[in-house]
């Protein structure tokens, strides 16, 4: 441990000694070349590391907080440098983490001291931005994310800024994984920073390729299309104690990577702040028998279908926190008993037969603890839009209920192995009726739900899916049914565009319906 320490301090001093010549501020470069020197390798930092001896690093942090910037290139570098090492505060703080966007307002909170006001990261990176128009720069900051350009071992110096800029874009705009070029598809995909920062990379040039082509040894077809892959925001965090432990955070980084992977938004997790979901599914209900209130199964002198199609759009405002909206419409159709349930589908006027947008809402969804990422609440206050829905004075038949609606769901899931997942949604559902009916103006119902979900592969998922609705009155529970079904997920469009489809049967039920039901969904994520 001793050598190491003694290696530690011989390399930061090699990489300081030209660096704090001619230096005009009081920063102590060779403290943050040791430090960097000490936990990066192979462009990751030890974070675990760094938590078990911060001292280090609050020292930088200290020096850099009552520091005189100066000007120039020393102001640039030492902001940088600031950036940098506060990314890496805000991670040791909250470590273990699996991305930056897990962290609360990581990029927006105040907390960097700057005279007698606190500033944010985004804060730091905007003067940097403005005040030398350089986009270099994005080539150095580093947001503690995989899919930033890499740390480095050393601090930026004012006096070698020129040349390390240089150096780091090079690197990075050379790097096949950063700039990846598709000749078979005569193609380029470009890292999203371009998107985000384009404005910054066309100041002085006619776009963002020949930007990159200013820097790369062999340039970029201007004929090839170009397009932009998903940002890796898993964390570019190493462990040298526990190899094990290093394998799983790599691991986890990739898995965040695949956020991409509609298979890790599970209704439990929530977006970061300007990320959006928009869900469309369909739940087709029939039925031609019933449960008795004893539980037996008798037949029904009719088919009666029911559609509902749930349109939903929500929104990240923080990573613990979103917003959203939701329009319900329906149909129902009572046909005769050798009729199917696609019959439903021609939604076709008459007295046994109608459509219309029942129902709208809004909603809002918080992650209530900050340490458990897969539970989830989300709650949304539906009011009735059609009139006479239960069909009471129109002559129509029973869509459904009269009344607004509040829906609760509590969601929460479980990862047992890589490929297999538990799922739990327990979801109150109270109906507030417009009108009392004989008395009672409210109905309660408290589903509860649980899948088990296999990843067959990155975009394929089934899931076998277990439930429980027991539907509440003045006497306890009134009616209730257990249905079981199986299901499947696909990605379409990797990362961006899922459909489901599955099939659930009422297997066990007193005073409700014995039918089936036939769904059908679509899922467009954007990251």
């Amino acid at each position: 441990m001793f050598l190491q320490k003694i290696s530690y301090f011989i390399i930061g001093i090699a990489l300081s000694f030209t660096q704090v010549i001619g230096q005009n501020t009081n920063y102590n470069l060779t403290k943050n070349n040791i430090f960097l020197t000490k936990y990066v390798q192979n462009d990751l930092v030890n974070y675990a590391s760094i938590k078990l001896n911060v001292k280090e690093l609050n020292e930088l942090l200290i020096n850099l907080d009552n520091l005189n910037l100066g000007n120039g290139n020393y102001k640039k570098a030492l902001l940088i440098n600031q950036y940098n090492l506060y990314v890496i505060k805000q991670l040791v703080d909250n470590y273990p983490t699996q991305s930056p966007q897990k962290i609360t307002d990581f990029f927006t909170k105040k907390f960097i001291a700057k005279g007698k006001n606190k500033i944010s990261l985004n804060d730091v990176e905007n003067q940097i931005r403005d005040e030398y128009k350089d986009p270099r720069i994005h080539f150095v900051l580093v947001c503690g994310a995989l899919g930033c350009p890499p740390i480095t071992q050393f601090a930026y110096d004012g006096n070698n800024l020129e040349n390390q800029l240089n150096q780091q874009t090079k690197l990075a705009l050379n790097n096949p994984a950063f700039i990846k070029v598709n000749p078979e598809k005569k193609q380029v995909l470009l890292s999203e920073i371009f998107k985000w920062y384009e404005k910054d990379f066309i100041i002085n040039h006619k776009n963002v390729i020949g930007f990159i082509n200013k820097y790369r040894e062999k340039p970029l077809n201007t004929s090839y299309s170009t397009d932009y892959y998903t940002y890796n925001w898993g964390i570019n965090s190493i462990s040298l104690e526990n190899k094990t432990q290093q394998a799983d955070n790599i691991d986890n980084s990739q898995k965040l990577n695949k956020l991409n992977s509609t298979q890790d938004y599970t209704p439990s997790l929530l977006y970061a702040k300007g990320q959006w979901e928009y869900k469309f599914f369909n739940n087709l209900y029939s039925q031609t028998k019933g449960f008795t209130s004893d539980g037996n199964k008798e037949n029904l002198s009719n088919r009666s279908s029911y559609l509902t199609s749930i349109n939903q759009l929500t929104v990240g405002v923080t990573s613990r926190f979103s917003i959203g909206l939701d329009f319900w419409v329906k149909s129902v159709r009572i046909d005769d008993l050798t009729s199917s349930p696609i019959n439903l589908l021609s939604f076709s006027g008459g007295e046994k037969s109608r459509t219309a947008l029942t129902n709208l809402g809004l909603k809002v969804k918080v992650q209530p603890f900050k340490n458990i990422k897969q539970l989830s609440i989300q709650s949304v206050l539906l009011f009735p839009i059609a009139p006479d829905q239960q069909g009471l004075n129109n002559n129509k038949p029973y869509l459904s209920e009269d009344s607004y609606l509040s829906i609760t769901q509590i969601f929460y899931d479980q990862t047992i192995t890589k490929k297999l997942q538990l799922f739990l949604q327990i979801a109150p559902w109270i109906y507030m009726k417009k009108k009392a009916v004989n008395g009672n103006r409210f109905n309660i119902s408290t589903p509860a739900d649980v899948f088990l979900s296999y990843f067959a592969t990155d975009r394929i998922t089934f899931y076998i899916q277990q439930g429980y609705w027991p539907n509440f009155g003045s006497n306890g529970i009134n009616s209730w049914f257990r249905q079981e079904g199986l299901g499947a997920k696909y990605q379409i469009l990797k990362g961006k565009l899922e459909t489901e489809t599955s099939y659930t049967r009422f297997s066990m039920g007193a005073n409700t319906g014995a039918g089936a039901t036939y769904n059908l969904g679509l899922r467009y994520i954007s990251l």
